[in-house]
């Protein structure tokens, strides 16, 4: 039998009660996840101001698009065109959800999903570049009356190895370091997403009862930068990808395309450096890869 409501919402408080607080425990939690915060703002301003840059462009992208350049647009678009600017939003919010996550005090949480960030930008330049098409990596086939799920599960698998294997994999052409770079990369993704290998680690202390378990986020810089660096790196891929949403021979006006050039140079320098400046060849294997494989420019529209 269920409960009233009220009598529902009084157990919980009463039994969520701590010093005379109600939920006093989860308060533990978030004063940390604001120390966290103030942590990121004091010691990480270059890459809040990139960040935040990338964003405040994106959101002007989409407002061009939709006040400047759809109401030029007299002919019928692609439909690939819209299957492409839905995978960008999505692509978009994502970031910004890992964003708030990491920045809160939860950055190998954050990582575990630019790792599907990063698989559809792959697909997505791949299908722009007609390595592949906007049906294949949907899982769909133009053809059929219904959905299979299964079908298009099997689609899907087979689009991506194919495009992974042209992108990133034996058929790339790009160097045989930048080829291993990119495996030991894609692999730390793999150990996160799959076990919570790597933030596991923060573990170890109590693992050989040398310390408390703690479970109230705190400061440590290994997981912060590496989820800052991965960031850096694939929404690099997908500002990369921004030139496409302008539509054929409709191209955005000054200074839309400065803009475009200033932010995609500062994601440059900011990868390069971690090679230049750490000596991480990981920095130049990104730089290839983002270079060779999302070669896009301002001057492009839709392609399709």
């Amino acid at each position: 039998m269920r409960r009233p409501v009220d009598q529902f919402m009084r157990e919980l408080t009463e039994i969520a009660d701590y010093r005379g607080k109600p939920f006093g425990r989860a308060n533990l939690l978030f004063r940390a996840e604001d120390e966290h915060s103030q942590e990121i703002a004091k010691r990480f301003k270059g890459y809040l101001v990139l960040s935040d840059a990338f964003k405040c462009f994106y959101l002007e992208s989409v407002e061009v698009m939709n006040t400047q350049a759809r109401p030029k647009v007299k002919e019928q678009v692609s439909e690939f065109y819209g299957l492409l600017i839905p995978r960008l939003s999505n692509a978009f919010l994502a970031l910004c959800g890992a964003e708030r996550i990491a920045i809160k005090g939860y950055p190998y949480q954050g990582y575990t999903v630019l790792r599907n960030v990063y698989d559809n930008l792959v697909l997505t330049s791949a299908a722009l570049q007609r390595i592949t098409d906007f049906y294949s990596i949907e899982g769909v086939r133009p053809e059929q009356v219904e959905y299979d799920p299964a079908a298009a599960r099997k689609l899907r698998k087979a689009a991506e190895f194919a495009v992974r294997r042209q992108m990133t994999g034996d058929q790339s052409g790009l160097s045989p370091e930048t080829r291993t770079e990119i495996d030991i990369w894609d692999s730390l993704f793999d150990l996160e997403t799959h076990g919570g290998r790597l933030s596991a680690t923060n573990s170890m202390e109590w693992l050989r009862g040398q310390g408390t378990l703690s479970v109230v986020p705190r400061f440590e810089e290994r997981g912060w930068v590496m989820y800052m660096n991965r960031f850096m790196e694939i929404a690099w891929m997908l500002h990369r990808l921004m030139p496409n949403i302008q539509p054929p021979a409709i191209p955005f006006e000054e200074p839309w395309p400065k803009k475009w050039k200033i932010l995609d140079q500062s994601f440059s320098e900011t990868v390069s450096a971690l090679t230049e400046q750490r000596g991480k060849p990981i920095g130049d294997a990104l730089v290839e890869l983002v270079e060779r494989k999302f070669p896009f420019h301002p001057e492009l529209q839709f392609p399709l």
